[in-house]
């Protein structure tokens, strides 16, 4: 004999079991492997600045100021994802390539210097380098979109070099006469190091295009280099630089899936960081000075990419 609650228990099973499963549409489906491995390959056109003031014993007084603009960078990367079906994921990146062009402005400003002065010098190709690894969770995913957090590290190389000099304002005892562009001026060598705290979004957009968009913020920046003035023999060889500051990063791309697995597509981003730090003259018999850098890169990319199950 079956009571009525057991009766009820039974009709209830038989319904659920009978009913069509309803998918969670913030959940990837399960039957998604493991691990998804995604790789690319990008060039990167970029182009952007970098500059510093030097201060004299604190920064109420300016004395010079190095501007390189226009810059052009060339670099070859290659991009790394893996994402485990709970929502967890690594990523990563890598390039190396050339900065082939730029100007670099040199301003020295009175009482270092009376009357003020300011040269032009033309930048060679010379070597820019970077990675950058990130470690992060979905927030929210369904079956085509998802959002994600994440921290990482941000790392930084580009070395620059000044050649020739020309005297553009009143001062004729700096560049006078002109050096010509056969003759190495000024070596500028900068490693950046910077933590990333950053969302990231993937979402369909039209048709088959699937647009990723990312931000980071960098709390923590913090910078290494040398100045090298070749021509400068009172300096005693490569002046060492510090700093520490933040920064931000943004990049979005643009893919199109030409298989289930093979990707094209086309990308943008920026990156800023500044630092507040010094340069020590104690090698050349002065003390630390104050300096202010910052660096400007953007540009666009174009990729193509590769997706498989596994690593």
């Amino acid at each position: 004999m079956i009571n009525s609650a057991t009766r009820i228990a039974l009709t209830a099973a038989l319904f659920a079991a009978a009913a069509p499963a309803v998918a969670n549409p913030f959940i990837i489906e399960a039957e998604q492997p493991a691990f998804t491995t995604k790789v690319a390959v990008r060039y990167w056109y970029g182009m952007g600045s970098t500059s510093k003031n030097l201060y004299g014993l604190s920064r109420d007084l300016l004395n010079s100021r190095l501007s390189y603009t226009g810059l052009q960078t060339h670099t070859a990367e290659v991009f790394l994802r893996v994402d485990h079906e709970s929502g967890l994921f690594w990523k990563g990146y890598a390039g190396f390539g050339a900065v082939t062009g730029g100007n670099l402005q040199d301003e020295d400003f009175p009482p270092a210097i009376s009357p003020y002065s300011s040269t032009n010098s033309t930048l060679q190709t010379q070597t820019l380098g970077y990675l950058a690894t990130d470690f992060g969770g979905a927030l929210l995913r369904g079956r085509d979109f998802r959002f994600d957090a994440f921290a990482g590290y941000h790392y930084l190389h580009m070395r620059l070099k000044a050649f020739g000099c020309t005297q553009t304002a009143g001062n004729t005892s700096v560049c006078t006469p002109t050096i010509p562009d056969s003759v190495g001026a000024i070596v500028e060598d900068d490693n950046w190091h910077a933590v990333r705290l950053g969302l990231a979004a993937d979402i369909p957009v039209v048709d088959k295009l699937r647009l990723n968009v990312e931000g980071a913020y960098l709390p923590f920046v913090w910078l290494v280099g040398t100045d090298n003035h070749l021509l400068r023999p009172d300096l005693n060889g490569p002046i060492p630089e510090d700093g520490n500051g933040w920064g931000y990063q943004f990049e979005a791309t643009l893919t199109y899936p030409v298989t289930d697995a093979f990707t094209v597509g086309v990308g943008g981003r920026y990156w800023h960081m500044q630092t507040k730090g010094n340069a020590d003259f104690s090698n050349s018999g002065g003390t630390t000075q104050p300096l202010d850098f910052k660096i400007d890169l953007y540009g666009v990319y174009l990729q193509g990419g590769y997706r498989f199950d596994g690593f």
